[in-house]
Order: structure tokens, then sequence, then C-alpha cells
């Protein structure tokens, strides 16, 4: 029997840091080990990404262009020349399905119909934009930050209209699934939703990992969650907690690329020694394996915490909000709490027994290996994927 053909559509991933890279990694491979795939690049906008990004040479390269309005930033527009070129790919090429990260390639997945109507289309959210933006006006809505108001509502408005789409939809956070469900696209129901969790790093632990006076807060620094969290944890959980790393010479390690100007500026008008930029590291998982626990004050997420599961995999404790656990299965393996008061209270609590904090961060780890090893859930996705196309085709799942 044939293997099945994927058109796997992507910004570059290969070789790039971040837990959405992560993600794209994930997928890609584990779809090859099944299927026939090939793959097309998109890039960021108004730049033309270079193949040699990627170890697997792309049939193609299309540079994202501007979004008309009143369409979302998260949905933009490719060249006449470019979309012509995909369609001849489906026309000669003949896929079985066409796998899209995110919204991005949602003008080109349009094509899909026309060109190839037999093609089913298969798009992995993974986090809900319309949620992101509408967190990110919630916590500090003002006149200078009114593009968050405008987005929310664009992306609100075109995911009405994409959910309804019969695509098969792929979510990471059952929270957002429901929410697509029942709330953003309750009728017609014409698309899928199913839940496919981010995946728990391949172990490899720092041995022996020379434990620091540190808790880390790590991630991406250029994102608006993580900006939004060191400003929740200078302005308010620090005022709280600052005596109490001072009595025991403890400091908090803020890890991650690109960490903006405004962190310098917090840093000196706190006056605080107490909390210490390290920008980007070598290696992520030596600079866990080596804190005393993992903080993430996060008040703005989307999808689920990549984190936590890099946390979990050099087995380090975590403490959290809600939201900075959803969509994950560890309630009972993190600290959770929404105030800076009961965030404070937890780090108090692990600091003072450290006993604890290595047996929650055993625990966690052993809660991710049985719920998101790569393996049970890339057999998981092959299932989903192939089960969809076999009945897009008016066959027997």
């Amino acid at each position: 029997m044939n293997r099945l053909c994927v058109l796997y559509l992507d910004a570059p991933f290969e070789n790039e840091p971040g837990g959405d890279k992560n993600r794209s990694r994930f997928l890609f491979h584990a779809l090859r080990e099944k299927f026939a795939v090939d793959l097309v690049l998109l890039g960021s906008l108004g730049a033309t990404p270079r193949p040699a990004w990627t170890n697997f040479k792309p049939l193609a390269v299309f540079a994202l262009q501007p979004a008309p309005l009143p369409r979302p930033s998260a949905a933009p527009s490719f060249k006449a020349a470019d979309r012509e070129t995909f369609a001849r790919l489906l026309r000669e090429r003949r896929y079985d399905a066409v796998f899209c990260r995110f919204t991005a390639g949602w003008e080109l997945l349009r094509l899909v119909k026309q060109a190839s109507p037999q093609t089913a289309v298969i798009v992995d959210e993974d986090m809900l934009s319309s949620r992101l933006v509408a967190l990110s006006w919630a916590v500090n809505p003002s006149f200078k930050r009114r593009w968050f108001l405008f987005e929310k509502w664009k992306l609100q408005h075109f995911e009405k209209h994409l959910f309804r789409e019969p695509w098969l939809f792929l979510f990471t956070n059952d929270t957002e699934r429901t929410e697509v469900r029942d709330c953003i696209a309750p009728r017609p129901a014409a698309g899928e939703f199913t839940l496919l969790p981010n995946t728990m790093p391949r172990i490899t632990p720092v041995a022996p990992p020379n434990r620091q006076p540190v808790i880390l807060f790590f991630g991406s620094m250029d994102s608006a969650a993580n900006r939004d969290g060191f400003a929740f944890l200078m302005e308010e959980i620090l005022l709280q907690l600052e005596a109490e790393l001072k009595q025991r010479n403890v400091v908090l390690h803020v890890v991650g690329k690109n960490p903006p100007a405004s962190f310098g500026e917090h840093l000196a008008r706190s006056a605080t020694d107490r909390v210490t930029i390290i920008g980007g590291v070598d290696s992520i998982e030596r600079a866990i394996a080596e804190s005393l626990f993992v903080l993430l004050p996060l008040r703005i997420a989307s999808g689920t915490r990549t984190r936590i599961l890099e946390a979990a995999a050099q087995r380090r404790a975590v403490v959290t909000t809600t939201i900075g656990a959803e969509g994950l299965d560890v309630a009972d393996t993190v600290l959770i709490g929404d105030s800076a008061r009961d965030l404070v209270a937890h780090c108090r609590r692990l600091l003072a027994n450290a006993g604890e904090a290595d047996t929650l961060g055993a625990r966690l780890g052993d809660r991710c290996v049985s719920l998101y090893a790569p393996d049970k859930v890339a057999a998981d996705l092959v299932h989903t994927v192939e089960d969809f196309i076999v009945r897009r085709q008016g066959g027997s799942p």
C-alpha cells in the first residue's frame, strides 16, 4: 500500500530556539515516520527565509505579506505568484493532506478546496490567538496598548470563520478547545477539534547537577506574556519575597533570549540585588537542573507551558499560576497560586524545605513521562491524522 502523502507548512524551525519550534520539530519528524512528507516554509513579514535554515530542502519558500484589513496579523497574505505555485503543487502532487502550523497559512489553505478538493486540511492551532491578545488587553487596558483591543476584535471575527471550515484542528489545551467548540464556532459544526498535547523533551539529565541558590524564571523574554510576568515579579512578588531571599542568600535568575530594555529599568527602580537578568544561555537544561525550583508568574498565556515540561525533564519543582499550568494534567504536582501573596507563600515553602522541592520535582517528572512522552504523543498524532484522512476520503478508519 502506498504511503499517505502530506504537505507540511510551517515557519523555519530546524535549529531555531523556542517552545513553538520544539513543537514544530516534533510534529514534522513524527509525521515523517509514518507518511511521505513534503515541506513548504513560510517566512517572516517582508523577508524570504533561506532554504539553508532547514536540514530538509523545502519544495517552496513563501514570504509572508502584511495582512489586508480587516484580517488580523495572525493571518497574513501571500504574493499572487506564491499562491499559484502552491495551487500547482496541490494539483500536480495530489496530497492526501495539508498540515499547517497555526493560522499563518490561512490564505493558502483556502486554495485547497479549489485546487485539490480531495485533500484533507489539518491545522495545529496550539495557541488560541484571540485569547492571548484578550488576556494581554485585560491585564493592562490603556490607550497606549490599544493594538491589543483592535487585534482582539479582528481575531474574534476571523476565528468565527476559521473554525467553521471542515478541517481538523489540533489543540494543546482543553479549555481553549471547549471555548472554540461551544462559543466561537458552535454552529455549523463542520470542523473537528482534537486534543494533541505538547511533549516532554527527551530526558537528558544534567549529572551531577551543581545546585545553586537560584530560583529560575525562564522563557523567550521578548513575548508579551513573559514581559508581563517579569513586571508582576518585580512590582508585586519581589516586594513580599525580597527579605526572605536576602536572609537565605538566594537570587532570582531571569533566563531567556531578547530581554527588553524595560527589564533593566525595572531593576534600576527597585534597586534590588536579588534579581539578575541572565539573557540567553547555552543550555537551558543545565540552568533548570542547577536551580532550586522554577517560578513562572504568568497572567497571560495560551496553549500549554512547555516550560513546565522542560522543568519536569530535569525533575525540578514548579511554582506557577492557574493559567500557567492550564492544559497540563499536573495540578497535584506543581504549586499553583494566582495572587502575589499565594505565589510568595509557595516560594517560601520550598525555600524552607528543599526535600519537598525535590519530591515535587520527582513527582512532576514521573507524571509528565507517563502522559507527555514523545513516543506516546507521536502515536496519537499519527492515528488522528490517518483516521481523519481516511474518513475525509470516504473510507472506514
